[in-house]
């Protein structure tokens, strides 16, 4: 049969698409011959058990190289038991008599938390012990019914840390061993333990009686650089209670840098520290002083400087230059308080969130956790007529109360009146000191060991000294203030009784001011002044030229106890004026002050400068 072109050429087609087919199964097909029945071999058999493996390497061990998963994926907290992450704190309401657990695990103590999961080291199994620091705070406590008549607080919350979950977690039924655990104290608690395995931490409250109602809630944190909640025991205080009239007070931090190079950094950061106030002998805050969350909670007046902060308009907070050694500090002014009332003021150094990452480059990361410091007390005062002036663009290390008058000036132009006073008495001591030849080399100089600028300064710290006096209810029972301007009557118009006015008739100096210009144009009526520091007035004497003429009167005379103070006479208050002197007993505040064994030893001509 003879095939046409077309059929020629399918059957050509297929006979080539057979034999590639051939072709493939012939290469690419399993072989047959491999399936072929092989003798057995015993493997399994031939390989060394795990005795074997012993005594041939007895110095070998095994560790996993997990790492990459984090030992987390194999090893989980017992049941009951909650997980607790490094310099993550963690919060919990706890009912009175039970107690509550958690654990920080060993790769949490020795792993490379700053490296991530990928770049954790093996953690050795013999690893020497690490400081693990534990810290705690009472947020929340049961509250009184009123039935215990000493208003005592509701007793404190027990922590407990061991390697042994039953140790640790039971729920200690009295006070743990030093090793083991630890009573809060005002809120607050931390142990430091030596961990070389997971750590188990507990937390109990205790029972209390039916006069309490309510639950605990507690705030746990663990570090392995440093306790996240501190408390500062003892040491100097923080926070200064500078002065008060009847409804303001003013305090301030201690200077947070005496670098000058520092200067610049420290102000521009903002302020550093929170401030919670109450009325003293408040029962709310009664066993959570020393807590930060309790006092966040509790307090009746509370300053934060954080977004997250209430907005408070009984207190301003800044960062300011202004008082003594005009170096960087944390400025509080209150106003609207109520007259004759005692406060307390707990200063807190916020926690710096950014710091719970510790550096990468293995330097040490600053300070995490919050700190609560010593509790610093104040009051106001009962008169009207002294007022508080601070943040003066002459005489900027003025802050303190002065005599005021509120039928004439609110505080913001009392201050300026008394300050433009004192910049104009100041021009006048300019151009005497345009006599002195300032710019002669030093040995042509009146002294070699002060100059012009020495004098100024000093000239300009006694004048505001002196042209703003330190003001006292006339009441005050302090034995240092004297009494000041008693025949005038005082702004509401009354006067001081006569027989008052008859005793003192006989002392010139308390019948009116120190200057006119207070008499004349403030107006204040009578009031007590704490005189100036004797220093203030010696100080001049040794820095300045003789030619001006400046003298000071001798401790000895008449008139230098009615014109000067001494220091030192009572640490418990104010005994004499200084700028930057603080109304919280200080004794560490008096290194900030000139020797005064060095300004006695120069000899003082005993006369009086009259400012009037």
């Amino acid at each position: 049969m003879r095939l046409s072109p077309l059929q020629s050429r399918l059957a050509a087609s297929l006979a080539a698409s057979l034999v590639i087919l051939a072709l493939y199964l012939f290469l690419f097909a399993p072989s047959a011959a491999l399936a072929a029945e092989l003798p057995p071999v015993g493997f399994y058999e031939a390989l060394p058990g795990a005795r074997q493996l012993d005594e041939m390497f007895p110095e070998a061990s095994y560790q996993s190289d997990f790492h990459s998963f984090g030992l987390d994926v194999f090893r989980r907290a017992p049941a009951g038991v909650a997980p607790l992450d490094i310099d993550k704190p963690t919060a919990l309401n706890l009912e009175y008599g039970k107690s509550t657990c958690y654990m920080v695990e060993r790769s949490a103590l020795f792993g490379n938390r700053g490296g991530g999961a990928a770049n954790q080291s093996p953690q050795p199994l013999d690893a020497s012990p690490r400081p693990l620091y534990i810290s705690a705070n009472t947020c929340l406590q049961p509250s009184s019914n009123g039935t215990n008549g000493d208003g005592a607080p509701p007793p404190q919350l027990i922590l407990t840390a061991s390697n042994s979950s039953e140790t640790a977690c039971k729920g200690p039924k009295q006070n743990p061993r030093p090793n083991e655990g630890v009573v809060f104290k005002e809120g607050a608690a931390t142990f430091k333990f030596d961990a070389s395995s997971d750590v188990f931490i507990g937390i109990t409250a205790p029972n209390v009686s039916t006069d309490f109602h309510g639950v605990y809630n507690f705030e746990l944190a663990a570090s392995l650089d440093n306790y996240m909640h501190q408390y500062q025991e003892g040491g100097r205080a923080e926070l200064l209670w500078m002065d008060s009239d009847s409804t303001s007070a003013l305090l301030v931090t201690r200077n947070l840098t005496d670098n000058e190079d520092d200067i610049r950094r420290v102000m521009g950061q903002g302020p550093p520290y929170d401030l919670y106030v109450s009325h003293k002998g408040a029962s709310a805050v009664r066993g959570l002083r020393h807590s930060l969350c309790g006092l966040q909670n509790m307090a009746e007046i509370k300053v934060s400087h954080s977004k997250d902060g209430p907005p408070n308009g009984l207190v301003k907070t800044s960062m300011t230059r202004f008082g003594s050694g005009n170096l960087p500090k944390q400025q509080f002014h209150f106003v609207s308080l109520n007259a004759s009332s005692s406060y307390v003021g707990y200063l807190v150094r916020k926690p710096n969130a950014a710091a719970r990452v510790k550096r990468q480059d293995g330097s040490p990361a600053p300070q995490a956790g919050s700190v609560v410091f010593p509790a610093t007390e104040f009051q106001t005062i009962s008169g009207t007529n002294c007022k508080i002036v601070t943040d003066l663009s002459f005489c900027t290390e003025i802050q303190y109360a002065v005599p005021g008058n509120d039928n004439k000036f609110n505080n913001t132009a009392l201050a300026k009146a008394y300050d433009d006073q004192a910049k104009a008495m100041y021009a006048n001591f300019e151009k005497v000191m345009m006599q002195i030849p300032c710019e002669a080399p030093r040995i042509a100089l009146y002294s070699l060991s002060r100059n012009c600028d020495d004098c100024k300064a000093a000239y300009k710290k006694w004048l505001c000294s002196v042209m703003m006096p330190r003001c006292e209810d006339f009441g005050s029972s302090n034995a240092f203030a004297l009494e000041r301007n008693a025949g005038q009557p005082f702004p509401n118009g009354t006067q001081l009784p006569d027989s008052v006015k008859a005793v003192l008739a006989d002392r010139p100096f308390s019948m009116a001011s120190r200057n006119k210009f207070i008499d004349e144009t403030i107006q204040p009526g009578p009031y007590k002044e704490v005189l100036p520091c004797e220093d203030l007035c010696y100080e001049v004497v040794q820095s300045c030229p003789a030619k001006i003429g400046f003298k000071c009167p001798q401790p000895d005379m008449v008139s230098f106890n009615s014109s000067y103070g001494l220091r030192g006479l009572n640490g418990s208050t104010v005994s004499c004026n200084y700028p930057g002197e603080a109304r919280t007993p200080l004794s560490a505040a008096r290194t900030l002050l000139p020797s005064l064994a060095l300004l006695c030893s120069f000899s003082i001509l005993a006369t009086v400068l009259s400012t009037g």
